[in-house]
């Protein structure tokens, strides 16, 4: 990066801090100076990848997103703001600072969610999954689990990954990419379609409610955990996460519906007009939006949680201020100088702070981990390039570190393999089984 800071893109810029890392690369917190500071979120691709293969399917999937994510206006999903592919081949892309915090980190900070707040969760996310669902061709979210969904201070859920979307094209075989426990067992074949992400959200549901991740390929009941949950949400979010594909709800406007009848149970005093659930089902209403609106106004005890973590955020960067940037991505020469302005340096006693953080929260994970269930220790992707053979080449399996900013988390263990070895060799024992009795 060390030539980059004469670039005139760069100092657009200025450049706070380090949000969070994956496997895929890094996320900074920056400020954009042509916009009354506001703040942007800045996704850079690795540059670290050794296997020529695996670096041209990362950039095409970070290209994918850029060029996904420019045509996309929903509210529940992050706003696109700029791309910027460097001559060097580093990549960039800028999208809006959601504020808040993702359901990943309210539940580890906080708890559970009540069922009336899984609810009024869950109608929103399906919101966003019709509109994903109803471009042309759909589009399939994918990833869909906690860590990807932030809930802003007003309770709003905003979906901020588009990194492995994807629009459907029937019969094609798609790039495989699996959360485990949240992906259903056609994602492990290549072959997701629009119910993959009814049962993906089925997944996270289960979840937010009882608190614990789901187990792989393990249809989600959660009154096995929770007795006290409203039976008729256990039902829904089981069928959700049923193995065969057709026994899941046809569409995301069909769990909204469901989720309306579930609501009127919390309060029988909610009224929905019974030509809500009349309406033709490739229309949403006005009604509809009305009742969702409704039910979103109504509060959320969760989103007082994303408020306090967001007025946590704001305080540090008040006391931060002026200690801005990173010699890595502003080009610090190697003599200490910088072709930047002085309050875009961020100190190196700041940055020992930040990798020291990171492996101490690595470390408290791994000890943590060492007492889960094998079932429940593995997040991997699984990535093949359309058109490379599996026979001649085997699939590769990477698992991706995650940072404790709540966006991404790291599972498993290191203890010399044998417990991912034993974890992939159950999942794929499930899968050959799910596949024969298919097949049957």
């Amino acid at each position: 990066m060390s030539q980059t800071s004469d670039d005139p893109w760069f100092k657009r810029y200025r450049w706070l801090q380090m949000l969070g890392t994956g496997g895929m690369g890094v996320i900074y917190l920056a400020q954009d100076l042509y916009s009354d500071d506001a703040y942007r979120v800045v996704k850079h691709l690795s540059s670290t990848f050794t296997d020529p293969e695996e670096k041209a399917e990362a950039v095409r999937l970070f290209r994918r997103e850029a060029a996904m994510l420019q045509r996309l206006n929903h509210p529940g999903v992050v706003r696109f703001h700029d791309h910027y592919f460097t001559d060097e081949g580093k990549y960039y892309l800028v999208m809006d600072y959601v504020p808040g915090s993702s359901l990943e980190s309210v539940i580890n900070d906080f708890g559970a969610f009540n069922d009336d707040d899984a609810v009024k969760v869950g109608i929103q996310i399906c919101e966003v999954l019709e509109y994903l669902h109803d471009q042309d061709p759909p589009i399939i979210y994918r990833d869909l689990k906690p860590s990807n969904l932030m809930l802003t201070p007003s309770g709003q859920i905003v979906f901020i990954d588009f990194g492995i979307a994807r629009n459907f094209i029937a019969k094609e075989a798609a790039t495989r990419v699996v959360t485990a426990g949240y992906s259903p067992p056609e994602q492990y074949f290549g072959k997701p379609e629009t119910r993959s992400d009814i049962y993906a959200l089925g997944a996270t549901l289960g979840h937010l409610i009882t608190g614990a991740r789901p187990k792989p390929l393990t249809a989600t009941v959660v009154s096995q955990s929770k007795p006290d949950v409203l039976p008729s949400l256990d039902i829904l979010i089981k069928r959700m996460t049923s193995h065969a594909i057709d026994d899941r709800p046809p569409t995301a406007r069909h769990v909204r519906h469901a989720l309306y009848r579930c609501y009127q149970e919390l309060h029988p005093e909610f009224e929905i007009p019974d030509e809500v659930f009349k309406a033709p089902s490739n229309n949403t209403t006005k009604e509809e939006q009305f009742i969702s609106q409704r039910i979103m106004k109504s509060g959320m005890a969760a989103a007082a949680t994303a408020l306090r973590s967001e007025e946590d955020k704001q305080r540090k960067r008040q006391r931060g201020d002026g200690e801005g940037g990173f010699d890595k991505l502003r080009g610090i020469k190697s003599d200490g100088r910088s072709n930047s302005s002085s309050h875009q340096r961020i100190s190196s006693s700041k940055v020992q702070k930040v990798q020291n953080s990171q492996k101490s929260s690595r470390r408290d994970r791994d000890l943590e981990d060492e007492d889960d269930d094998e079932d429940n220790d593995d997040e991997y992707e699984t990535r093949r390039p359309p058109g490379r053979s599996t026979s001649a080449n085997r699939s590769r399996t990477t698992r991706e570190t995650r940072t404790s900013t709540g966006r991404n988390s790291a599972y498993g263990k290191s203890s010399s393999g044998r417990s991912k070895k034993k974890t992939e060799t159950s999942l794929l024992d499930k899968l050959l089984s799910w596949f024969s009795k298919r097949n049957d």
